[in-house]
């Protein structure tokens, strides 16, 4: 079976490639995280075309599917993009996307792709234990207008302009039913937000709303409904999410083998001594293991399969164990200036253990993985 990307797919994965070398260095990268206001380079990448491509046609997208998604992300990985484009486009973007309240979504859509507002997604609670279905915020109908009550943590992308939030108008406190999703305004009056900076550069925003009015035509689904459409982006945007890992992954085993070929100790290069050969080799096949679980998962998305979510578990799981013993090597083997600021081999681990801590870490997806194999 052929994995090569199509000639578009190489196009776009070139653009970005020339782009992030032009603009994108440690220095720069740096100076983005400060301004702490999440544009960076946004406006280039809607010229670029980059806001569209997960969106249809229809839409007035690109008409991506998760391959090219997955292209652009790996990419940013390769130099730790902090633009929120996983948690505002590939994320809340694909919940708008798909939303059924068309209303909605066409009226949000032209702007997100135009590069004029940004969204974001807040699905963490204290006691979720990565449970997407755990949502003990509630919706109480009063009218045409619902009444949102609760909180969330670690809202990504701090900059947003609304937020789409899941809220309970009926069920207990884990049921898959009675899960509702609503957009509200970032800077509503009701919600109490605390600003706080992540260890990889990101900036998220703990929220808390008390009696939050919430118009009905603002529900991005029938009520109750929206669990099965949170599952399914969420789904994707894991693979994305792995996507943006694998790309990290690369660009730490090439630097690292890099860096052994420079650094002399004993009057040789420490790259010929085998001990180290072989741990470089290690994360080069480390890195190769989650490539080709990624391609699976685009497989199982692409047709379908009933093996999706079992496979998109068994990626996340890897990922997150071999993401992160992949940068611990190239720190160790970088000695004490890898956890240095000024070198980015510290950064990379950084971002690498944020991103197995989304939707539940490496032991969670072993778990899930389990559970949907043997179940």
């Amino acid at each position: 079976m052929d994995f090569s990307l199509s000639e578009e797919q190489l196009m776009l994965k070139d653009s970005v490639t020339k782009f992030m070398a032009a603009n994108y260095s440690p220095e720069q990268r740096g100076e983005i995280i400060k301004k702490a206001d999440g544009a960076g380079h946004w406006a280039s990448f809607a010229e670029l075309g980059w806001l569209t491509v997960p969106f249809s046609e229809a839409a007035g997208g690109f008409g991506g599917n998760i391959v090219d998604t997955c292209v652009l992300m790996e990419e940013f990985g390769k130099v730790l993009v902090v633009e929120p484009y996983w948690s505002s486009i590939v994320l809340a973007g694909q919940l708008l996307a798909r939303s059924s309240n068309a209303e909605l979504s066409q009226a949000l859509l032209p702007a997100i792709m135009a590069g004029e507002s940004q969204a974001s997604f807040a699905w963490l609670e204290a006691q979720g234990e990565f449970n997407l279905s755990h949502v003990s915020s509630t919706a109480q109908q009063d009218g045409d207008d619902f009444i949102l009550n609760g909180e969330k943590q670690l809202v990504l992308n701090a900059a947003a302009d609304f937020i789409l939030l899941p809220a309970r108008s009926s069920g207990s406190v884990n049921s898959e039913q009675g899960i509702s999703l609503f957009k509200i305004d970032a800077r509503h009056p009701a919600l109490v937000r605390e600003e706080v900076a992540l260890m990889d550069g990101q900036r998220a925003v703990n929220i808390r709303f008390n009696d939050l009015r919430v118009p009905a035509s603002d529900m991005l689904t029938a009520e109750g409904e929206a669990y099965s459409l949170i599952a399914d982006v969420v789904e994707e945007a894991l693979i994305a999410l792995c996507a943006e890992a694998v790309g990290a992954m690369e660009y730490l085993y090439k630097a690292t083998a890099e860096y052994a070929n420079t650094r002399k100790q004993f009057g040789t290069a420490i790259g010929k001594f085998q001990a180290l050969q072989h741990r470089m080799v290690d994360m080069f096949m480390a890195t190769e293991l989650c490539r080709s679980l990624l391609i699976r998962a685009q497989c199982s998305v692409l047709d379908d399969s009933s093996d999706r979510q079992k496979d998109i578990a068994a990626l996340k799981s890897m990922v997150g164990k071999y993401g992160r013993k992949v940068a611990e090597e190239a720190v160790q083997l970088h000695g004490g200036m890898g956890v240095s600021n000024e070198m980015p081999i510290g950064h990379y681990l950084k971002r690498l253990m944020m991103i197995d801590s989304y939707f539940g870490n490496a032991a969670t997806q072993r778990r899930n993985f389990c559970e949907l194999s043997y179940a």
